[in-house]
């Protein structure tokens, strides 16, 4: 009988602005959690990893005001890339709010990333369909009545859209089931690699 547990790491991103080709990642975290493949629950978070860097160009003041976080917060500071790698390794895919803008920084700081299935919670799930009126995390965390410590924050918001996927709708499937029905967002295992242009206003709200 083949095991309907598996494993998937959830992953978010703070930058120091919107392009991936110029801006950095300033704070990186990623959660590994098992889930069953069959029910879509959310079993168990199995690691958890979150870390800061200093980047090599500005933190745009835009940016900035939304995280919090300012290069004299970053000095000196820099990410556990193995820890991060081993992480990645481990997971059968991963997933993002808004998996296009991540996975654009990501898989430029770590190309093994690049090769992982990528699933988005933000583009992945029929919000509007449910009847939503923004796929934003922040205010799907609201409607859901799930609040978070550091809104804008890696691990918090990670945290908070791990939350999220555990519910249900009103027929008890889990969201994570619907996004992962959906397939990848990105998936260049395959040559799919299917990026929307960046909605700045469902990315930040």
């Amino acid at each position: 009988m083949v095991h309907s547990w598996k494993i998937g790491g959830f992953i978010d991103v703070e930058t120091t602005g919107l392009s991936y080709k110029k801006d950095e990642i300033v704070e990186f975290a990623i959660i590994l959690f098992s889930f069953d493949l069959n029910t879509g629950h959310i079993i168990e978070i199995i690691d958890e990893y979150s870390g800061m860097r200093e980047p090599s160009c500005p933190i745009n003041w835009m940016a900035a005001k939304i995280h919090g976080i300012t290069k004299r917060k970053v000095c000196g500071m820099s990410l556990d890339d193995s820890k991060i790698k081993e992480m990645i390794n481990q997971a059968e895919f991963l997933a993002a709010h808004n998996a296009g803008f991540d996975y654009g920084f990501v898989s430029r700081y770590m190309e093994s990333s690049a090769w992982k299935p990528w699933y988005c919670s933000m583009n992945g799930v029929d919000w509007k369909g449910m009847g939503f009126t923004s796929r934003g995390l922040q205010n799907l965390l609201k409607y859901h009545g799930i609040e978070i410590i550091r809104a804008h924050r890696a691990l918090d918001d990670a945290k908070a859209a791990l939350l999220l996927l555990s519910c249900s709708d009103t027929k008890g499937e889990t969201y994570l089931k619907k996004m992962l029905k959906n397939g990848p967002y990105i998936n260049k295992i395959k040559s799919d690699y299917i990026q929307a242009p960046l909605n700045v206003s469902t990315a930040l709200d």
